[in-house]
């Protein structure tokens, strides 16, 4: 598996990831620019997200008295929810504006987008905005604002998967690196680099941002309307509601459209 972190060139939309904020970016305009897209400039020739990523992870190691070169095929698992492109929709203001063939990134939170599955054709970075969504294998992704678990207002990528006409319930999917740690002693177990899946739940309520879901029973009930929360709070006590789970969740917002 290749990481692409050179040589991309985005003729339809570009991320806004932190790194890419903080770099000293031009960005061109595109004929797609009526319909608020932009590109970047043709100057523009890396990934200013993973390029941080491994220089922080060569700072650390150095940090350790550890020189070493460190490669994606070094690090065990992968950086894709999916590895393979699958043919997705891109919509624009719930508008649908194209099919491409797409994979998401859940380390960079970013999709990658290709006219083709052919190695030939450029991979993109779909648009980081609000206006600008995307299906793929029959889910709904959207660019949101959220509150989430330390209350912090945050952006990026959530995955719908329950709705009524009061709240909804979405998916976040993370890839978090964990470093390696070889072993100091014949006894001691060693673990290589990889990226470990995280998934984390939102709640909304009505035009709401929704709030990171909690383990914590009381927090989870205010996420919901004072005249619900009565019902709520019986629900999960008669159902044993295991808030670690989808299932759990979805069962739980499905009883909240009864009320």
């Amino acid at each position: 598996m290749k990481l692409i972190l050179h040589g991309i060139t985005f003729f339809l939309c570009f991320t806004y990831s932190i790194a890419q904020q903080s770099a000293n970016v031009q960005p061109g305009v595109i004929g797609s620019y009526q319909k608020g897209l932009q590109g970047i400039g043709p100057d523009f020739g890396n990934n200013p997200a993973s390029e941080n990523f491994y220089n922080q992870m060569r700072d650390n190691l150095a940090n350790m008295g550890i020189e070493q070169k460190i490669e994606l095929e070094d690090i065990e698992g992968s950086i894709y929810l999916e590895d393979e492109f699958v043919l997705g929709t891109i919509f624009f203001n719930s508008d649908e504006e194209s099919k491409m063939y797409m994979r998401y990134n859940a380390f960079n939170d970013e999709f990658e987008i290709k006219k083709s599955k052919l190695e030939k054709d450029e991979t993109l970075a779909l648009l980081k905005d609000a206006d600008i969504s995307c299906s793929l294998n029959n889910d709904k992704f959207k660019y949101a604002t959220f509150l989430n678990d330390k209350k912090v207002k945050s952006y990026g990528y959530l995955k719908m998967i329950y709705s009524t006409d009061n709240y909804k319930l979405f998916e976040q999917n993370k890839k978090l690196f964990k470093e390696g740690k070889k072993a100091k002693t014949s006894h001691a177990v060693s673990f290589p680099h990889r990226f470990v899946d995280e998934t984390n739940y939102y709640i909304s309520m009505g035009d709401n941002d929704p709030v990171y879901v909690s383990r914590n029973k009381k927090e989870l009930v205010d996420l919901f309307r004072a005249e619900h929360q009565k019902e709520i709070k019986q629900f999960l006590k008669e159902k044993n509601v295991d808030l670690k789970s989808k299932s759990g969740l979805v069962n739980l917002v499905a009883f909240s459209g009864t009320l």
